[in-house]
């Protein structure tokens, strides 16, 4: 059992990483985050229920995140550091960025597999 106790500083640090995310359809880096679990749930209601594995975690294998267009462009606006874009701009984005950055921010949030993330280009 360990001897020490959570902090506010331990809760608050996952949130406040940074990621630099080369995008190269405009030859450019962007800086990225992890979301917050608050944040996490408005994506979570996007894309509906959640299956569950037996140990009652989330089966994420069953989620096509790729696929929920919306939940991706979200993450994307939440977790953009540099530039900070609301959902309109994200909307306006060359193809298939925002889905690409939104991977990487949920990956980064723990939340996509690092094998899904694979599969659409990301590093």
């Amino acid at each position: 059992m360990p001897d020490r106790k959570l902090t506010k500083e331990d809760i608050l640090e996952g949130s406040r990483k940074r990621e630099t995310l080369f995008v190269k359809e405009y030859g450019a880096d962007v800086v990225i985050r992890p979301l917050t679990d608050g944040e996490l749930s408005k994506i979570f209601s996007i894309i509906g229920p959640v299956p569950l594995n037996p140990d009652g975690t989330p089966d994420l294998k069953k989620i096509e995140i790729d696929r929920n267009f919306e939940a991706l462009r979200l993450a994307t606006s939440m977790g953009l550091v540099e530039p900070q874009l609301d959902g309109g701009s994200v909307g306006e984005m060359r193809f298939g960025v925002p889905e690409f950055i939104g991977m990487k921010v949920l990956e980064l949030s723990g939340v996509a597999p690092a094998e899904q993330a694979k599969k659409k280009g990301v590093k």
